[in-house]
């Protein structure tokens, strides 16, 4: 037989060895050299069959001979990893040899024939193998060979030819190996074999098993077998030990002399039995018995152990080795002996890549380097802590190794089989971790950070790999958090990507992600930063219909707000946040969804709406916007459930409103709901009759009642006939009347009461707008019907709704008189619209009315082109104003600028027809001038505007007093001039204005200014402008805002004699004069610039009322105090009324412009009084308010001008003076003590303007706050006081806790507040409580109140932290009880107390808490609690594993008893015989130590020699035995 394989099978390189692995390692036999297959062992019984034999070839008789005659010393070579159950391969039964290398190594079959019996095996050998395939058996082929035997004929002679000798070719000479072999048992031929059952009995000391497997058995069912009188040296027999004897007479085996029974052993022992407790005494001498055995059998060597040693190769040798390491058929035993020198890190893995070494064998190379490395250390004379640092620092080096190594084959995208190598490298890496043969801190940390810091081509990669290890990920706070934090982040980025569509796969495999994790492990989305930055995106990802996840979504949102300072949100807390909200429709329109925001604020609908209720009633809300927006949230309400009328009727029982502005504003809403449907006039007499009745006349007057008052203020129209049983007022009519004029009938109107409004309103209605209802529901909407009004008509009916302040009639009126075409009551229209644009708003109407407008000017601008302009210049100033319209408003700007620049004359105002007769009387040169230059074009050079502007500008200054058409003539000329160059026509105006503002000899600003506003060649903002600047040297423009601190402002000291600060605060509060210089339709267009000016430009108004009291304040210090504007107690009324709507708008502002630091008395005790006005609206001169009042006064809607009032009671004229400061100090330790008042009062609503204060004193009042709350809080060695119960205790902490929760939510202390240790300090105190088993009285309350107050307390201050060291140090120690707390509360948790709520809060708080915690602290955090308790909560928590099995192992040992003793038992009962034959005195009790499991050292075949123990662990561990 040859051992050539067959032609296109690959061959390997000869192996160099002999002992070779056996043919379940070397599938491929074929591929032996022929060192290793000349040396086949023979059989001394038979034949030897081999799986050499089956292969078809010429030389197989040849090679049979050859190894039958080579069957000696060399003959059991082959060994498996040196175990004796696996020597002497070659006496297995063939039939098991050929069943391996059929099943294990097909390929060494040559292909080109068929894979059958008779090609593999010679035919007399075909039963020993059995079936090779469920079809086809060795008895069924020879049965069918018997049946198809042809008949016997007689044997053919042969052929008479002699038989051509065929050349046989010799054998190729076998090359001996001549290197050493290890020394094999060799069986003589002649050795008589015998059968051995399954048990081995047969145990003599001259017979010799070898088995054929591992099992006893052969494959085929034949029982192994045995030599006789065959005993291979082994060192230990007796035969091998030399003695006297043994030399003198040599070695044989005596036979023992059997000792007769001479008499029964009944009667000796069947007395001992009778003794009481021998039983005992013998059933522990049988266990002894049975324990010494196993004892004397025990292994009992010091363990002899070492790693693999490293031997320093050549390349050529290294390269072998390493091959010879990924050939699993060369055993590792024998790679051990030289394992190269100079593989490590990185290298090592890189060398197993390339190589392809197998996982287990590239882990076990792993072990034997990392062994070395680490005993390297140890062997060096070095202090243990420094050792202990080197071997740390190896093994981060290592994982660093691996970590580098599995980026770079990851991300090798363009290399060859990139997907094999990558699979291994992972498969690697994992294999390295999964036996902690990494740091598995530092390898969580890179695959964290990785995911987190990746770019978008990278990402799936990242999540493949981090995917593998989210078990580990999940279950640690410290990644976890991370790892979902990312996902969260990467799909947030990509889904605002601009080329979101390219992403789509990895955004739903993103979301497959966050789904999963959202059930596994929720506790990681617990972040309110994150949570409250990506929660709308992170609902996307929820599939719809799905209730569980959609539950789990909800409950994290509530976990997250229960950690965000806002969320601590209580009654007084969400009436605040209404009132905010309805303040903010009185600076803007009221949007849609306001009604179902403020309906979500809070779950008590009833205190909702008393609220609402109580603003628009409020005084200190100025305007009637309010009436409305409350009348339409009201109506929407009332489609949600909510009872309007039982809620007003309970105000009205209750509040008297004595205040006739408050009653006006009652009377106003109950009119609107009463006309909606809303307020039931049935249930209103019913609740008047429940409560007696109207028995006296006096109870309908106007200065009646509210409660009753109200049935004679009700809109007769919105009764039934039975309900109008009340006649009106009789002075109120005005029929029967002479005819007034539209004023004085205006006036008389606004006088009357609410039900003469409503019913002139509706009759107005009826009259101009009959088909107003029909219009809402959709029918007669022909844009051309109706009556004809003329443009005086329109205004009159204008003044008159506006003075009965019936604004929803005016829009349905407005609304139906769209339909026309005239341009005139068009723009009049979009002029209504836009002055009270607010109102409109809150009715719903102007975006329905800015429509109609624009589609009647787009058909206007048709039929009539150029005509169209007047409600262009409308459209212009009301578009901006609606929010959404911003891209119209922009289109409608560039047309009227368009229309401006072709139609010049027009442009300025619609009485300018007849201005070129006015201008040829005495002024034609200049005109024909002006026209020559309209003529020519639209285009004008600087110097020929220049003086043109200043000849035009002196003309108008020589007829200001003198005549209006004159000076409306220039006005109109500026206005045309402005046309050729804005830019420079506004900078040579704003010159002339800063020369006016010093003017002596001019008229008042409020008949110069209005008339320039109105032709468009003068704006509100470049007035406003004039009073923060000055004019520098050459006249530019300046900008000098007054220093705050200034007693006299530069400008002030230049306009005091002009008075021009106080003319133009006054242009923006009063009307204009009527004095014909200004046309109707100009003043009405005016008083719109007016409002717009008092929402736009806010602060600009304040800087103007703070100059013009400074110049108020100047001037009588001058002593010139004749005529000034400020003095009119109208003027004071209008700035009041000013102020008061600017508060609303920024308190503190009003605050800076009010605080005038002026020596003028007068000035100061003037600011003084309005102020307290603001506060009390029916206070006089003499009326003084303390803080204590302020606080008192405070409320949801005084709260602003409280602010004002506390600002400037805590201002200090003089910051450098000391005896200023000390009055300040005074000041803060009185509004300090007044706080302490106010709390005690159970009154916290003042609480909202400490936003208002300095930071230093709101972090004065936080601080006592804060002590007060403290002191309260129960504690073991301090006891609560007995004049103080527990609810008046409870109430008094809620109280200093809004307060905190306002000082911080308003973030007026300037910094974020911090945890200090006086809180934990509290903190762990009722930890003490809740453990002590002494106070189980205190635990309740703690429970119930004092803890969730206290959590609530320390979530305010845990929203940032500082990465400071005393900061971090802090967190750990409230960490620390936390955990306790958390304990605690687990054990108190039963069916007296549910504390899992509030168990889960802590522990939600301490997330926060550990989030970002130093790792030194965490550290020292864990060891405080890692040892006490295994709840997997706080090894989340604090982000440590649980201790592996190989961590936990304790070493179990036992101490010698004393002599003596053994057992508990005296000697005496051990049936009079001594314990230490039974081993009895060598027992003693068990002692644990600590265990030290070294992982690196964890190897299967660390030497090539086997020895007794050399196991990595020591056998003697185990107490293992020796088999005997």
């Amino acid at each position: 037989m040859t051992s050539r394989p067959p032609l296109g099978v690959q061959q390997r390189q000869p192996q160099r060895k002999l002992s070779a692995p056996i043919l379940s390692q070397r599938p491929a036999v074929h591929q032996r050299n022929l060192s290793q297959q000349q040396y086949l062992p023979p059989s001394p019984i038979r034949k030897e069959t081999t799986f050499h034999d089956f292969v078809p070839s010429d030389g197989a008789g040849a090679d049979s001979s050859t190894t039958q005659g080579q069957g000696g010393r060399y003959a059991a070579a082959q060994r498996r990893g040196g175990s004796r159950l696996k020597l002497e391969l070659s006496h297995d039964a063939p039939d098991s040899i050929t069943q391996q290398g059929i099943s294990e190594s097909p390929n060494a079959i040559d292909s080109s024939k068929p894979f059958t019996p008779s090609r593999m095996m010679p035919p007399t050998d075909l039963s020993e193998l059995g079936d090779l395939s469920p079809h086809l058996s060795a008895h069924a082929h020879t049965n069918d060979t018997d049946n198809d035997a042809p008949l016997p004929m007689p044997r053919r002679r042969q052929r008479f030819v002699s038989e051509v000798p065929r050349h046989k070719t010799p054998p190729a000479p076998v090359r001996k190996d001549s290197r050493p072999k290890p020394y094999t048992v060799e069986i003589p031929a002649a050795a008589p074999r015998f059968h051995s059952p399954p048990k081995d009995i047969y145990q003599g000391k001259t017979a010799l098993a070898v088995s054929t497997t591992s099992t006893g058995a052969s494959p085929s069912g034949a029982p192994p077998f045995k030599y006789a009188d065959f005993s291979p040296w082994s060192g230990n027999h007796l035969e091998d030990r030399f003695s006297e004897s043994a030399v003198r007479q040599g070695y044989y085996d005596k036979p023992t002399m059997p000792q007769t029974e001479t008499s029964s052993a009944k009667t000796s022992l069947f007395t001992s039995l009778k003794q009481r407790g021998v039983i005992s005494a013998l059933s522990t001498v049988f266990t002894s018995v049975l324990g010494q055995r196993r004892y004397n059998g025990r292994i009992t060597a010091p363990s002899t152990f070492k790693p693999p040693p490293r031997v320093t190769l050549t390349d050529t040798k290294k390269e072998i080795w390493l091959k010879d390491l990924a050939n699993p058929a060369i055993s590792l035993r024998r790679l051990s002996r030289t394992i190269p020198h100079g593989i490590r890190g990185k290298a090592l893995l890189d060398q197993c890549l390339n190589k392809n070494v197998p996982t287990d064998r590239a882990v076990w190379l792993a072990r034997c380097v990392g062994a070395n490395e680490i005993r390297a250390y140890k062997r060096k004379a070095v202090p243990t802590t420094i050792v202990m640092g080197g071997e740390l620092k190896w093994y981060r080096d290592w994982t660093v190794s691996v970590e580098q190594f599995v980026e770079n084959i990851v991300f090798g995208f363009a290399e060859d089989d990139w997907k094999t190598k990558v699979n291994y490298a992972i498969r690697l890496a994992t294999h390295f971790y999964d036996e902690y043969l990494l740091d598995r801190e530092h390898y969580m940390e890179w695959l964290v950070s990785s995911l987190e810091n990746t770019q978008q081509n990278k990402l799936p990669m990242w999540m493949l790999i981090t995917q593998i290890y989210w078990n580990d990920l999940l279950k640690l706070r410290k990644y976890g958090r991370r790892l979902v934090t990312a996902l969260i982040s990467h799909h947030h980025v990509i889904h605002n990507h601009p080329d979101k569509d390219i992403f789509l796969p990895l955004i739903s495999k993103l979301a497959f992600f966050l789904n999963t994790l959202i059930i596994k492990c929720p506790d990681n989305f617990v972040s309110p930063g994150v949570w409250s930055k990506h929660r709308d995106i992170l609902k996307t990802c929820l599939p719809p219909g799905d209730e569980a996840r959609q539950k789990l979504f909800q409950a994290i949102g509530h976990r997250n707000d229960q950690l965000v300072a806002s969320a601590n949100r209580s009654q007084p807390a969400a009436r605040h946040i209404l009132v905010r909200m309805l303040d903010g429709t009185l600076q803007t329109p009221m949007p849609d969804e306001l009604p179902t925001q403020c309906w979500s604020i809070s779950k008590d609908k009833a205190a909702l709406v008393k609220a609402l209720l109580e603003w628009c009633t409020s005084l200190y809300r100025p305007g009637m916007a309010k009436i409305y927006v409350t009348s339409r949230i009201l109506w929407q309400w009332s489609a949600l459930g909510a009872d309007v009328t039982t809620t007003i009727l309970e105000l009205l029982d209750v509040d008297t409103f004595d205040e006739q502005g408050r009653r006006d504003a009652l009377y106003h809403l109950v009119c609107e709901l009463v006309r909606s449907g809303i307020f039931s006039v049935p249930q209103y007499g019913q609740w008047l009759m429940a409560r007696g009745g109207l028995t006296n006349t006096r109870d309908i007057e106007p200065d009646g009642p509210g409660s009753t008052r109200l049935l004679a203020e009700l809109p007769p129209h919105a009764l039934n006939e039975s309900q109008r049983s009340l006649p009106l007022d009789p002075a109120n009519p005005i029929s029967h009347r002479k005819p007034l004029s539209m004023g004085r009938l205006s006036q008389r109107i606004s006088t009357g009461c609410r039900a003469l409004k409503a019913e002139i309103g509706c009759w107005l209605r009826a009259s101009l707008a009959p088909d107003a209802g029909l219009m809402g529901k959709g029918k007669n909407k022909d844009v051309r019907g109706g009556p004809e009004i003329s443009p005086s008509m329109f205004n009159a009916v204008r003044s008159v709704l506006e003075a009965a302040e019936d604004f929803s009639m005016l829009a349905d009126i407005l609304n139906s008189l769209t339909r026309y075409s005239n341009v005139e009551i068009l723009a009049a229209i979009a002029d209504t619209v836009n002055r009270h644009l607010f109102i409109m708003a809150a009715l719903g109407a102007s975006r329905n009315l800015f429509s109609n407008l624009h589609k009647q000017l787009q058909i206007t601008v048709r039929e009539q082109g150029i005509g169209a302009r007047p409600l262009l210049a409308s459209l212009v100033g009301l578009a901006p104003r609606i929010p959404g319209l911003e891209e119209l408003a922009t289109q409608l700007k560039r047309d009227l600028d368009l229309a401006d620049r072709h139609n010049p004359v027009d442009a300025c105002s619609p009485v300018s027809d007849n201005m070129v007769a006015r201008l040829q009387d005495d002024d034609g040169d200049l005109h024909e001038e002006i026209e020559k230059l309209l003529t020519g074009g639209t285009s004008l050079d600087r110097n020929t505007m220049d003086r043109l502007f200043q000849t035009v500008s002196q003309r108008l200054q020589m007829y200001w007093a003198k005549s209006n058409d004159k000076q409306r003539v220039y006005s109109v000329l500026l206005g045309r001039l402005r046309m050729f160059d804005m830019q420079h026509f506004d900078m040579l105006l704003k010159k002339w204005l800063f020369y006016l503002r010093t003017l002596n000899n001019r008229p008042s600003i409020l008949r110069i200014f209005p008339l320039l506003v109105c032709v468009g060649c003068l704006s509100m903002s470049t007035i406003l402008g004039t009073t923060l600047e000055t004019s520098g040297a050459r006249g530019a423009a300046v900008s000098r805002p007054p220093a705050p601190g200034s007693v006299h402002p530069q400008v002030v000291q230049l306009t005091y004699r002009t008075r021009y600060m106080q003319e133009v605060l006054q242009l923006f509060m009063a009307p204009i004069p009527q004095d014909g210089l200004v046309a109707p339709e100009e003043r009405y267009r005016f008083c719109i610039l007016q409002d717009q000016a008092h929402r736009e430009n806010p602060k600009e108004l304040l800087g103007l009322i703070r100059l013009a009291l400074a110049e108020y304040s100047f001037a009588r210090t001058q002593n010139d105090s004749e005529g000034l504007p400020l003095d009119d107690s109208a003027a004071q009324s209008r700035l009041l009324e000013l102020v008061r709507l600017l508060v609303l708008k920024d308190a503190l502002g009003v605050a800076r412009a009010l605080a005038v630091k002026s020596p003028d008395a007068h000035v100061g005790s003037w600011i003084d009084y309005m102020t307290t006005k603001l506060l009390i609206p029916s206070a006089d001169n003499q009326t003084h308010v303390t803080f204590d009042q302020v606080l008192e006064l405070t409320n949801e809607f005084t709260l602003p001008f409280c602010q004002v009032k506390l600002s400037l009671g805590l201002a200090s004229n003089d910051q450098t003076s000391q005896e200023s400061a000390d009055r300040q100090q005074s000041h803060v330790e009185m509004f300090a003590n007044a706080m302490e008042k106010a709390i005690d009062a159970k009154n916290i609503s003042w609480t909202g303007m400490l936003s208002c204060l300095s930071p230093e004193i709101t972090h004065h009042l936080k601080s006592r706050a804060q002590s007060r709350f403290l002191d309260l809080l129960p504690s073991i060695r301090n006891p609560s006081p007995a004049d103080r119960t527990l609810d008046q205790s409870l109430q008094m902490a809620e109280n200093l806790l809004s307060v905190m929760d306002a000082i911080i939510r308003g973030g007026s202390m300037g910094r974020q507040p911090q945890l200090v240790p006086a809180m934990v300090e509290k903190f762990s105190e009722l930890w003490e409580i809740l453990a002590s088993p002494d106070h189980a009285d205190a635990k309740p309350p703690v429970l119930n109140h004092w803890l969730p107050l206290l959590l609530n307390f320390i979530t305010l201050h845990a929203q940032t932290f500082d990465t400071s060291k005393p900061s971090n140090e802090v967190r750990a120690k409230a960490l620390i009880v936390c955990a306790g707390l958390m304990q605690e509360l687990e054990a108190l948790h039963g069916s007296e107390a549910d504390t899992g709520p509030l168990g889960g809060r802590i522990f939600d708080l301490a997330c926060l808490f550990v989030d970002n915690l130093a790792d030194d602290l965490r550290a020292m955090c864990v060891r405080a609690v890692k040892d006490s308790t295994s709840d997997a909560r706080l090894r989340y928590l604090f982000s440590f594993q649980a201790a592996a099995l190989s961590d936990k192992l304790m070493h179990c040992t036992r101490d010698k008893v004393p002599p003596g003793r053994a057992m508990g038992l005296p000697i005496g009962q051990l049936l009079g015989t001594p314990a230490a034959m039974w081993g009895l005195d060598r027992l003693g009790p068990e002692r644990l130590t600590v265990f030290n499991f070294r992982r690196w050292e964890m190897l299967s075949e660390p030497t090539p020699n086997v020895g007794e123990n050399d196991t990595a662990l020591s056998l003697g561990l185990f107490q293992a035995r020796r088999i005997q």
